[in-house]
């Protein structure tokens, strides 16, 4: 998620050193899931702390495994193979990337290196946005993650802020070290063969169709659908328990939600958050996305200034939904979703363009 660290390193302050931080391997463990036959879900456990790190779904076919994304880190990606090499002997034999967002990706050398001849897919604008400025962060994620440790310090030191709020901050520099080691020297790994709309990888077993519905999260998402199993993952279309909205395009996002709900699944594996069963969820998010747009429209169409447009919205319905009365997971809605999902809505009412890796 790379507008959330940008976001969260508003402030580098100086910070007491931690006494006992976490190591790369513990901060960036995994635990796997069996979510339905043949198909396996590689998580983070807690996913509203930093880092935060996209799921990973495993899918086996006869010959070999079906990964849909990677991991953020080469950490990360060690942790996804050791995760795999307890469910099978199988190669993993393809690597489907949802979206460009390095914490899918980023983890896929790991995967290279023990499975050398692993291919990987994507959407065409997925790999454009992996070899082009979108990708550029990567260069400085190190030190925004160095900034957000030393911030969160400093929040959890401060008794005027509510107890979860500064629990949630001693999590995070905690874990701070760890990311930075991580998060050095990233090398992107862009797909090897890209599509436009539709591809499938055929199996008597588990055969995987993997399909771009449209502009939602990012200009490229797709989606691995798993039809005998029933099962969808989605990248970060949906993101639980808290939503997740930088260089989105609010109306498009609307239309492929809807797209999802149409397909017969059991499980719906999310980018980040458990497996869901149903589609209340997805009902949830759709509310969200048209109460902003619809209250955005009208004031940007009359030239409001965006802040001004800001302080108009209600979003306390959506905070409700979402994060309840947490201290920490209202913070955390701010920062990823309702801000930028104001700002997105703003330049859609307006016909600006939504720039990838730009705010």
């Amino acid at each position: 998620m790379i507008r959330t660290i940008l976001t969260l390193c508003v402030l580098a302050l100086a910070s007491p050193a931690l006494a006992a931080p976490l190591t790369p391997a513990q901060v960036f463990a995994r635990q796997t899931t069996a979510v339905a036959p043949h198909i396996w879900l590689i998580a983070k456990p807690a996913v509203t702390d930093p880092p935060f790190e996209g799921n990973v779904v495993v899918i086996e076919q006869a010959k070999g495994l079906v990964l849909v994304d990677a991991g953020g880190a080469p950490v990360s990606g060690q942790a996804v193979v050791a995760e795999i090499r307890k469910l099978s002997k199988k190669p993993v034999t393809w690597l489907v990337y949802t979206h460009y967002h390095g914490d899918h990706n980023l983890g896929a050398g790991a995967i290279r290196a023990v499975w050398p001849g692993v291919q990987i897919v994507s959407s065409t604008r997925t790999w454009e946005n992996m070899t082009g400025p979108p990708m550029a962060y990567v260069a400085s994620y190190a030190k925004s993650y160095g900034d957000l440790a030393a911030f969160a310090a400093a929040q959890a030191e401060d008794v005027k802020l509510p107890d979860p709020l500064r629990e949630g901050w001693r999590r995070t520099a905690e874990a701070g070290p760890a990311m930075v080691e991580a998060y050095s020297g990233l090398e992107p790994y862009p797909a090897d063969l890209t599509f436009e709309s539709r591809i499938t990888l055929p199996d008597e077993t588990a055969p995987v169709e993997i399909a771009y519905l449209g502009r939602a999260n990012t200009d490229g998402d797709v989606v691995a659908w798993a039809p005998k199993q029933r099962v969808l993952a989605t990248g970060d279309i949906v993101v639980a328990p808290i939503p997740y909205a930088a260089h989105t395009f609010p109306g498009d996002w609307v239309e492929v939600l809807r797209k999802l709900k149409a397909y017969d699944f059991r499980v719906l594996i999310p980018g980040h958050g458990p497996p869901q069963t149903d589609r209340a969820y997805l009902d949830r998010l759709i509310a969200a996305l048209e109460s902003v747009r619809a209250q955005v429209a009208p004031l940007a169409r009359a030239d409001l200034p965006l802040e001004e447009v800001r302080k108009r919205v209600d979003l306390e319905p959506i905070r409700k939904q979402f994060a309840g009365d947490d201290p920490w997971l209202r913070y955390v809605l701010a920062v990823v979703f309702t801000g930028d999902l104001i700002s997105n809505a703003y330049k859609e009412a307006r016909g600006e363009t939504v720039v990838q890796g730009k705010g």
